[in-house]
C-alpha cells in the first residue's frame, strides 16, 4: 500500500524535525513503556485470505537517549484473527463428561524499533521504523465448559510458521500527567503518563498459515487447509505510555 508508506515516512518526519528543540537543555536518558489494545487488518494477499479483523494486546519498552529525540526499543504484540469453539464428549469411553474444544488462529509480532519523538509538550507526535518477525500459529485446546477461561486441559499447535517483517508507525501521545517537578534524587517516580494512539504498517514476507475453519475433521482424522501469501498487516493501537 503506497499510501501507507507515504503516510508513515514523509509528512510526520517534517513535523518531528521542526519540533526538536534546538536550545541546550538538561535532558537525561529515560525509559518509555506502554501497553494497550490492538486492532489488526490484514492487507494484500494476507487480506484476501483473512477477511476479518483481529484483536489483541501490545506492549513496548524503549530507551530514550540523553539530549536526543531518539528512542530505541522492543515492541511485542499478540493478536487473534480467527476463533471457533464447539462442545464434545471427553472421549468415547467417558461420554458423560463434556468439554469445550477451542481453536484460535494467532499472530505473535515482535519488532525492534527506532523512534523519533519530541521530549517535551502535552502533544508529542512520533514516527518510527521497525523490523522483526511474525509468528503465525493455530492452536486447539480443551477447556472445562462451566469455566471457558480456565487453564487448558490439553492443547496442541496444529500449524505454525515464521515471517520476517519491516515497516513503520506514526502516532501521537497526549500527556495526562506530569510528575517531573516531583522527581528528586530520592524520588524516582513516573515522569509523565500519556494516552498513546498509533497506526502501524508491517510488510511481512511470505508464510503459510491457517484461517478460521481450516482445521478439518474427517473420519476421525485431521486435515489442514493451508494458505500461503505475504503477511502484510495494518494495526491500530490505543493505550497508555509512561516515561520513567
Amino acid at each position: 500500500m503506497p499510501w501507507i508508506r507515504r503516510l508513515i515516512y514523509i509528512p510526520l518526519t517534517i513535523l518531528l524535525m521542526s519540533s526538536v528543540p534546538v536550545q541546550a537543555q538538561d535532558m537525561p536518558a529515560s525509559l518509555q513503556a506502554g501497553l494497550g489494545l490492538l486492532g489488526g487488518f490484514p492487507s494484500g494477499g494476507f487480506g484476501n485470505n483473512i477477511t476479518n479483523p483481529g484483536i489483541g494486546i501490545s506492549g513496548h519498552i524503549g530507551y530514550r537517549f540523553p539530549q536526543s529525540p531518539v528512542i530505541l526499543g522492543l515492541d511485542m504484540s499478540y493478536m487473534i484473527y480467527g476463533h471457533e469453539s464447539r462442545n464434545e464428549r471427553f472421549s468415547t469411553t467417558i461420554p458423560d463428561v463434556s468439554v469445550r474444544v477451542v481453536t484460535d488462529n494467532n499472530i505473535f509480532m515482535t519488532n525492534l524499533f527506532l523512534r523519533l519523538q519530541p521530549r517535551e509538550g502535552p502533544f508529542r507526535p512520533y514516527i518510527d521504523g521497525r523490523f522483526g518477525f511474525h509468528y503465525l500459529f493455530t492452536k486447539t485446546s480443551i477447556r472445562d465448559i462451566p469455566d471457558p477461561f480456565s487453564d487448558d486441559i490439553a492443547s496442541s499447535i496444529n500449524f505454525s510458521d515464521v515471517a520476517f517483517t519491516y515497516g513503520g508507525s506514526v502516532g501521537f501521545m497526549i500527556e495526562v500527567y506530569d510528575g517531573r517537578s516531583e522527581r528528586t534524587q530520592f524520588n524516582r517516580s513516573v515522569r509523565t503518563v500519556s494516552i498513546d494512539f498509533r497506526l502501524r504498517y508491517l510488510d511481512g514476507a511470505e508464510a503459510s498459515y491457517l484461517n478460521r475453519g481450516d482445521v478439518l475433521r474427517q473420519s476421525g482424522q485431521t486435515a489442514l487447509n493451508i494458505s500461503r501469501s505475504d503477511t502484510n498487516i495494518i494495526t491500530v493501537f490505543v493505550g497508555a505510555s509512561v516515561e520513567l
